[in-house]
């Protein structure tokens, strides 16, 4: 079995479609979302019916949270975050469809168990940078593989024999590369790999200039905060 992991879409239609563009010459079996498929840029509506046409499984994450009102936000920050105005152009469907997203998925494949979740169990705004405090805790719950996102920095390392990965982030990529990026996972082989995408980071900025913060059109070009 393989799966394709992605992340923090963050209604970013137009580098979400060029990453599927790429996913598909994997032939994967399933893709993975791990979370805020909203908020920030500029069409969470579009990005939602399209992860639901490709029939792909996902977690909430905290800025799908935030749009729902499950979770509470800083209101100083709406004006980069646009939850109000985003949570007012969904579709009753598309907000249905993020309604009924689970906080985790768990599978077993070939008497291995996989753990997905947008950032740490029963806590999706925390972000991990530290491995340490999880360890026992996935030792304990027999945990094999850990998948998260929420950083929007991809990784992948071992610890106390556990593979952690993060896919990084469709939407708004933050280690410095201005690519999108996701994760391939080859359960037959165990191994777990990063691939990167390159984005016309100009051509989506032109799309959008004047009608964002300055600060959401920063982080594209650096390509991190």
């Amino acid at each position: 079995m393989k799966i394709a992991l992605i992340s923090d879409i963050h209604s970013n239609l137009f580098y979400l479609r060029r990453v599927l563009e790429e996913i598909e010459k994997e032939k994967v079996d399933d893709i993975y979302c791990l979370g805020d498929l909203v908020g920030y840029y500029d069409e969470p509506d579009e990005v939602i019916k399209l992860i639901k046409s490709r029939g792909i499984k996902c977690v909430k994450g905290n800025h799908d949270k935030y749009l729902l009102g499950e979770l509470p936000y800083d209101i100083n920050r709406e004006k980069i975050y646009r939850i109000k105005q985003q949570r007012e152009s969904l579709s009753s469907e598309s907000l249905e469809f993020l309604r009924n997203l689970r906080d985790e998925i768990i599978l077993e494949v070939n008497g291995r168990k996989i753990y997905m979740t947008h950032s740490l169990p029963n806590d999706c705004e925390t972000y991990i940078y530290d491995l340490r405090s999880l360890g026992l805790y996935l030792l304990r719950g027999g945990i094999n593989y850990y998948f998260f996102g929420h950083t929007h920095i991809p990784m992948v390392t071992y610890h106390y024999g556990i593979c952690f990965s993060n896919p990084g982030s469709v939407g708004q990529p933050r280690d410095f590369t201005k690519c999108s990026s996701y994760a391939i996972v080859d359960f037959e082989k165990e191994e777990v790999k990063i691939k990167r995408v390159k984005q016309d980071v100009e051509t989506y900025i032109q799309k959008i200039k004047g009608h964002y913060d300055e600060q959401l059109i920063e982080i594209l070009i650096r390509g991190g905060f």
